[in-house]
């Protein structure tokens, strides 16, 4: 069996430094918002999803409908290999198992149980014996059942303090969560591991994005089992109170398509109507705001009518509701004494004499001005949207399989970009950016200055509180002459009826209630219809 040891050990923990020269806004990373719409990039070609799944299963897997797993409390005799350091996990360590464990449990139709005994599918222990942050063995498949199919041994936190980092986000907690993917039968993406001398030299081989991924999509972007952080590939993630980068909270989104690809869905995992985030009901921590400010996750859903709510959000989001999209969302910014507070916290975990950071109002003030900045440029770099200020950078993706129907923004300026089902978007606060793409989408920008968009394919779709004068539609991605070469405008000609010109862009009320409408093809009839509420319309109104 092959021995999978996790890269990140504790010399490898990267910090942000604020400097003078870096206060100011940062050019977004020169990556494509979404990768898959190219053939290649960085020099590595990009995987479709069945060369993905190709990449990450390994082949083995835990037979049975049910997959049990279990703490080792001694050694039942054995003496070498890691038993010759074990300890048993602290009750922290078991808490952290027992809902990643659970993260795993909702994405597969097995269902996960705790077992006593060495005889679980899955064992865990604790050891002294190697050098890595932690490793994992393979399913060995051989159907006796007195046996374990796989194990998971965790360097002792005595010895390496990063697997006591168990919040969200944390070493140890992202840790657990790969390694159980191992247990599962998922490899990492390239074919690299942590300790391999190739050149025989005694020296670990470095493991580097260029020289090691054989995708363009191998990063800790897409898959908790990649080495290489999410940042080779154009996203940012990490925790503003600790200045360090987060690491994955749960399976992402290439992880999801293979491991069901392995084992088949769940079809019950939040199979009603489900909020995430702000106001949430999911059931879990992990998607809610309130435990977890940074998440940095992907969204498995089997169902009902589902919502991405920052209604609480102090900074800009970019919601992207597409399945298999990426959003820039969080809580924004924690106040200066939450941060401290967290700050302390994860200090108290380093060994006595680590280098350990304070904040100050002038220091704390200072980084967040940063990263304003620095989000709303990554988010105009992805969308050509400005002002959109996300702190974090494609932290949120949307399994393949699942529908979100709703999103809702908070206080600032945001972006929210719905799908091809019927989607509510509401902007609240800030000057908002909506559009719902296709299905017949209800859009709400609520205060400031919103701009409505719409493209060719976007149903009908209603604006509940336009208001002339203030608010926009912008019409400008939809060809106006189908049959003239080009991009063609229309032309507003106000109330009336259209004339069989291609083109033609009018307005017209029934009941009370004003529509737009809008005739592309020269027939006469309209070709796209959206509705404005009791509001007027004018010529300024709209960007065509």
């Amino acid at each position: 069996m092959a021995r999978l040891k996790f890269i990140q050990e504790l010399k490898s923990l990267a910090h942000f430094r604020l400097d003078d020269d870096v206060a100011g806004t940062q050019a977004p990373a020169n990556t494509p918002y979404l990768l898959e719409d190219l053939d290649s990039w960085a020099g590595k070609p990009v995987f479709n999803q069945a060369q993905v799944i190709d990449q990450l299963d390994m082949g083995a897997k835990i037979q049975g409908q049910t997959i049990s797993y279990g703490f080792l409390d001694g050694t039942s005799g054995n003496t070498g290999g890691e038993y010759a350091g074990f300890s048993p996990l602290s009750e922290t360590q078991k808490a952290t198992t027992r809902d990643s464990m659970k993260l795993w449990d909702d994405l597969i139709a097995a269902r996960f149980v705790e077992k006593n005994g060495s005889s679980a599918d899955i064992v865990l222990g604790n050891t002294t014996t190697g050098p890595a942050q932690a490793w994992a063995y393979y399913p060995t498949e051989d159907g006796d059942p007195s046996t374990p199919q796989s194990s998971i041994w965790i360097a002792d936190p005595d010895v390496n303090w990063t697997n006591e980092w168990v919040s969200y986000g944390g070493y140890g907690q992202s840790t657990m969560v790969h390694e159980i993917g191992h247990s599962l039968g998922l490899s990492h993406p390239g074919d690299y591991n942590f300790g391999a001398d190739e050149d025989g030299d005694g020296v670990a081989d470095p493991i580097r994005y260029g020289s090691d991924a054989e995708y363009a999509q191998d990063s800790q972007e897409y898959t908790i089992m990649s080495y290489f952080l999410n940042w080779e590939t154009g996203s940012q993630a990490f925790d503003p109170s600790l200045l360090v980068p987060t690491n994955p909270q749960t399976p992402l989104l290439h992880d999801i398509l293979t491991v069901q690809a392995k084992y088949g869905a769940d079809p019950t995992t939040r199979a009603g109507s489900t909020v995430y985030f702000a106001n949430s009901t999911a059931g879990n921590a992990v998607y809610d705001l309130e435990h977890n400010p940074f998440p940095y996750l992907s969204v498995y859903d089997a169902g009902g009518i589902d919502t991405f709510d920052f209604s609480t959000a102090s900074t800009g989001v970019f919601l992207d509701l597409r399945p298999g999209a990426f959003s820039s969302a969080s809580s924004g910014y924690l106040s200066l004494d939450e941060a401290a507070a967290a700050m302390a916290a994860y200090n108290a975990l380093k060994p006595e004499g680590s280098p350990t950071t304070e904040w100050n109002p002038d220091f704390y003030n200072s980084w967040t001005s940063y990263l304003t900045s620095n989000g709303a440029g990554r988010v105009e770099g992805d969308t050509g949207v400005a002002g959109v200020t996300a702190t974090l950078h494609r932290n949120i993706s949307i399994a393949y399989n699942t529908v979100i129907e709703n999103a809702i923004g908070g206080a600032a300026r945001d972006y929210l970009v719905g799908n091809d089902v019927a989607n509510l978007l509401k902007g609240n606060g800030g000057d908002d950016v909506l559009n719902g793409l296709g299905g017949n989408d209800l859009l709400w920008g609520g205060a400031g200055a919103d701009e409505f968009r719409f493209f060719a394919d976007s149903g009908i779709d209603t604006i509940l509180d336009f208001r002339s004068g203030t608010d926009k539609i912008d019409l400008s991605e939809i060809d106006a002459n189908t049959f003239a070469e080009g991009d063609q405008a229309f032309t507003f000609i106000g109330r009336g009826t259209f004339s069989h010109t291609a083109g033609e862009l009018l307005s017209y009320s029934i009941l009370g209630a004003r529509f737009l409408a809008g005739d592309s093809d020269g027939d006469g009839l309209a070709d796209f219809v959206i509705g404005i509420g009791g509001s007027s319309i004018l010529q300024s109104d709209l960007f065509l």
